[in-house]
């Protein structure tokens, strides 16, 4: 019985999520075209430009703290000094990483205002992830969806309370008050009000030490990956302007959120079974997980690939109202469809590498890929525009692919 519960635990923790995901990714993508119409094009292009910057600062702060978690979480008997230590682990990476936020908010001229909004942000925004990391690692399923529910909701809906009842007039400001406390609501209720806030010290111990030596490197590569929101941005912006963003992030957002949030489900539940599956020595049933895996992402795949080429038109003209560019822009959902697949392909391969402890050589692997988009980047973007940061997308999500498939074959062995 109990080996039949444990076998299920990909298929039921799987609905769990999928369920959660589909509601999240719906609130997700219902808010874009109603961000535009609210706050207009280019006021929506200028709040992606420094959301993603705080996405890739608060990659930055979290990542180490919860791919250590997810890693390490069940080898300590003491579950209550293992949690004191990640809120420790969260707090010195907020002070760090809020310094820097400072340093790149008031360079990029972002405003007293909007870089103390972000700041706070980014303090419940570590803890929150801290938690729910700690949520995920325990398969605690239902716990882990309904606080990205109740997240996702409060994202959508307090810009619109902030702009049209309170009055916050400047655009910005009301949709990063949404980002605010969406991370703060939902971190209350994960902890029941009752989470656990440590002084500041820098203290080295054990877990911190080997959190950071495996984490760090995964920092680094959630920072600079495009499933969390990537450097292309950046060439966008300064290539074509704050409205060419806004529309490239728009299908980008509806392409990668949606089937990240339909393939997130099993990320979120195999990388704890794979670890499990690693520390038991249970390699027969680590394979089995990962060929699971990988057949119910590519179905998945096959099925999003199918629907959205068929209803391309509507996507575009009709859900984002971009009628007047709708054969040029029709022509980025192939592309970034293949390249949402081949990312999401890569981190289930790369699981390999993670639970061997070999995040070094992922990073090394991403900055190579984020390099090559550069370059390509600067090239192609000023002159052929959005299809070719698409292209550049899936060019640069198969080239990781390959390396993670090289780095599994040379270094995991099982």
């Amino acid at each position: 019985m109990l080996k039949r519960i444990f076998k299920n635990k990909l298929e039921s923790n799987f609905l769990i999520y999928l369920f959660g995901k589909l509601i999240s990714a719906s609130v997700m993508i219902g808010s874009i075209p109603i961000f535009i119409n609210v706050f207009g094009i280019e006021k929506y292009g200028n709040f992606i430009f420094f959301y993603t910057t705080f996405l890739m600062l608060f990659a930055g702060a979290s990542g180490w703290v919860v791919q250590g978690v997810l890693r390490f979480y069940s080898l300590e008997s003491d579950n209550n000094k293992m949690r004191k230590e990640i809120a420790q682990m969260a707090l010195n990476s907020c002070i760090i990483f809020g310094i820097i936020l400072i340093g790149v908010f008031s360079y990029c001229k972002a405003g007293i205002v909007l870089t103390l909004i972000a700041l706070i942000t980014l303090f419940f925004s570590v803890f929150y992830s801290s938690c729910l990391a700690i949520e995920q690692a325990l398969l605690n399923s239902k716990n882990y969806i309904k606080a990205e529910i109740i997240r996702t909701i409060t994202f959508f809906f307090f810009p619109l309370l902030f702009y049209y009842f309170i009055n916050v007039t400047e655009s910005i400001i009301s949709l990063f008050l949404g980002v605010l406390f969406s991370y703060f609501l939902g971190l209350i209720w994960l902890t029941k009000a009752n989470f656990y806030i440590p002084k500041l010290k820098f203290k080295r111990t054990r877990w911190n030490v080997i959190f950071f030596k495996y984490g760090i490197p995964l920092s680094i590569w959630i920072i600079f990956s495009p499933t969390t929101n990537g450097v292309d941005r950046y060439i966008i912006e300064f290539s074509l302007g704050s409205i060419a963003l806004a529309k490239y992030t728009a299908i980008f957002d509806i392409i990668f959120k949606l089937f990240s949030n339909l393939s997130g489900p099993f990320n979120n539940i195999v990388q704890p079974l794979l670890i499990e599956n690693y520390n038991n020595k249970n390699i027969k049933e680590y394979k089995q997980t990962m060929f699971k895996a990988f057949k119910y992402l590519s179905l998945v795949f096959i099925t999003f690939l199918g629907v959205l080429m068929l209803f391309k038109t509507f996507v575009i003209c009709d859900y984002l109202n971009f009628c007047d560019e709708v054969d040029s822009l029709s022509r980025l959902i192939f592309p970034l469809i293949l390249s949402s697949y081949l990312w999401q392909l890569a981190v289930l391969f790369q699981k390999n590498l993670e639970v061997s402890n070999r995040t070094t050589q992922m990073t090394v692997y991403m900055l190579v890929v984020v390099i090559i988009t550069v370059v390509l980047g600067v090239i192609f973007v000023p002159t052929f525009g959005l299809i070719a940061s698409a292209y550049i997308s899936l060019l640069s999500a198969l080239i990781y692919l390959i390396l993670v498939i090289y780095g599994s074959n040379k270094h995991f062995k099982v």
